[in-house]
C-alpha cells in the first residue's frame, strides 16, 4: 500500500513529496507540543498506559493482552477504533463477554476474548476510568494512551522506522524527543520478544486487516494472500471472491481479523502471537503498584 511506504518504507520519490510537506510538519509538530499534557490529574487507581510515538500498529495490543494477563482486578480501556458504537461501554466483564465487535471494535473484542480483565471502550477515557472503578477493578491498563492527561505508569514501545519526520511528511506521531515523557521505554527483543506460532494450512489464502500487514509474511511464507486497510469492515462476498481467485478451502489470518471474520462461517486457522515480557518491565510495574498502594 502506497501510503504505509510512504511514511514507513520511502522510496526516493515518497522522499521528495516527504520535504514537500516539511512546512506541514512544523506546524504539526508545534501543535503537538502545545497539546501534550503538561498536568496530570489523579484517578485515585493505578494506570499503566501502553502507547507508542508512530502510526500504526506497534504491538500495544498484544503487550495489552499479555500484562492483563499477569495481572488481577484489571480492566482495559481503549477507544475502540472502527467501532459502530458511540459512547462509553462494558465490552466484557472478568471475561465474560457482553458485546458483539460492532459495539466493540476489532482490538477491544480481542483482547476481550484473550483475556480474563474487564474491556472498556469510550472516546472519553475519563469515563472509561469511572466505569473501571464502579465494576470494581483495582487496576486500569490505558490502551494508546501515551498522550491522556491522567497521572500514570507510561509504558511507550519504541520502534524505529526509516522515514524518521512526523506526520505528514513521515509515521511519527510525536517527535523521538518526547520520548522524554515515557516512564519505561520498551525495547524489542530487549524488553519483550514475540512468539508467533503458525499453524500448518497447505491451501490457506492469508487474509489480515492490520496495520502493516506485509509483515505478516516475514513468518506466513505464501504466496497466497490479500491485504486490506487497517480495521476494515469485511464483507463475505469479497472474503468468498478471494478464496476463489486462490482456489483456497481455508482463510489464515491474525486473532485481531478474526473476530470479524468468524460470524461469516469460513472455515479459519489462526495466527497465535504472545508477548513475553522480560521480568527486569515486569519488576518496574509491580513496583508502581506496590508504590502506588
Amino acid at each position: 500500500m502506497w501510503i504505509e511506504r510512504y511514511l514507513f518504507n520511502p522510496t526516493f520519490f515518497d522522499k521528495i513529496i516527504s520535504f514537500l510537506f516539511l512546512p506541514f510538519t512544523f506546524i504539526y509538530c508545534l501543535i503537538a507540543y502545545f497539546k501534550f499534557p503538561k498536568k496530570y490529574k489523579d484517578m485515585k487507581i493505578p494506570i499503566i498506559s501502553i502507547g507508542n510515538i508512530i502510526i500504526g500498529g506497534s504491538g500495544k495490543t498484544p503487550f495489552t493482552i499479555s500484562l492483563a494477563n499477569e495481572l488481577q482486578d484489571v480492566a482495559v480501556i481503549l477507544r475502540g477504533y472502527g467501532r459502530k458504537s458511540k459512547g462509553c461501554y462494558l465490552i466484557s466483564k472478568q471475561g465474560e463477554i457482553l458485546e458483539d465487535v460492532e459495539i466493540s471494535g476489532d482490538e477491544a473484542q480481542e483482547i476481550a476474548q484473550n483475556t480474563k480483565a474487564s474491556v472498556i471502550v469510550a472516546e472519553n477515557r475519563e469515563e472509561g476510568i469511572e466505569l473501571a472503578k464502579r465494576i470494581g477493578a483495582k487496576i486500569v491498563i490505558l490502551d494508546d494512551g501515551f498522550d491522556k492527561p491522567f497521572k500514570k505508569l507510561n509504558i511507550v514501545i519504541d520502534v524505529f522506522i526509516k522515514n524518521k519526520f512526523c506526520i505528514p511528511s513521515g509515521g511519527y506521531r510525536y517527535p523521538r524527543t518526547f520520548l522524554k515523557y515515557a516512564d519505561i521505554i520498551l525495547k524489542e527483543n530487549i524488553d519483550f520478544k514475540r512468539v508467533v506460532d503458525v499453524p500448518e494450512c497447505p491451501d490457506c489464502v492469508l487474509i489480515s486487516a492490520i496495520s502493516k500487514p506485509q509483515r505478516l509474511l516475514k513468518y506466513v511464507k505464501t504466496d497466497k494472500y490479500h491485504f486490506f486497510i487497517d480495521h476494515y469492515d469485511y464483507k463475505k462476498d469479497e472474503i468468498e471472491n478471494i478464496l476463489k481467485k486462490y482456489n483456497a478451502k481455508t482463510i489464515l489470518t491474525t486473532n485481531k481479523d478474526y473476530v470479524k471474520l468468524k460470524n461469516f462461517g469460513f472455515d479459519i486457522k489462526v495466527i497465535e502471537l504472545k508477548f513475553e515480557i522480560s521480568s527486569n518491565v515486569m519488576n518496574k510495574i509491580k513496583e508502581y503498584l506496590v508504590k502506588y498502594e
